[in-house]
């Protein structure tokens, strides 16, 4: 007599660690995704003006604030990353036309390859990790 195996599906393993990695590849991914698609619109609609450096602020997360008025007359001022500007220092910004507030200092760059390859290496590795703490079981 001929015995069958009855196929079961495997089960997926619970693994704190597993959901933790995949928590991090979703944050790193929502992350890079927005700073991605600031870069497009900045490259795509970007206004270049020259603020003035209204604020600073040194330590690990150096930032500094901007005061500029948008070529449609709007003052705006926001925060950018440009932790080397003095204070009182005018500095050339980009701005979004559509949404003024979204800006950064003009001698950043527009390059995707940093944020894109970051965050990407960064989404992939913990997706990995996920897969490997959660993949199904083999019996």
């Amino acid at each position: 007599m001929i015995r069958r195996r009855t196929h079961q599906p495997r089960q997926w393993k619970f693994s704190w660690n597993g959901v933790l990695c995949l928590v991090a590849a979703v944050v790193f991914g929502v992350i890079g995704y927005v700073q991605v698609e600031d870069l497009y619109w900045l490259r795509h609609r970007g206004e270049v003006v020259t603020g003035t450096v209204v604020d600073r602020a040194g330590g690990r997360s150096p930032w500094i604030e901007v005061r500029y008025v948008t070529r449609a007359g709007e003052t705006v001022t926001e925060r950018t990353s440009n932790g080397d500007a003095e204070l009182g220092r005018s500095i050339e910004v980009i701005y979004d036309r559509e949404d003024p507030e979204r800006m950064q200092a003009n001698d950043w760059g527009l390059g995707y390859w940093f944020p894109a390859l970051f965050f990407g290496a960064a989404t992939a590795g913990f997706a990995i990790g996920a897969f490997v703490q959660l993949r199904p079981r083999r019996d």
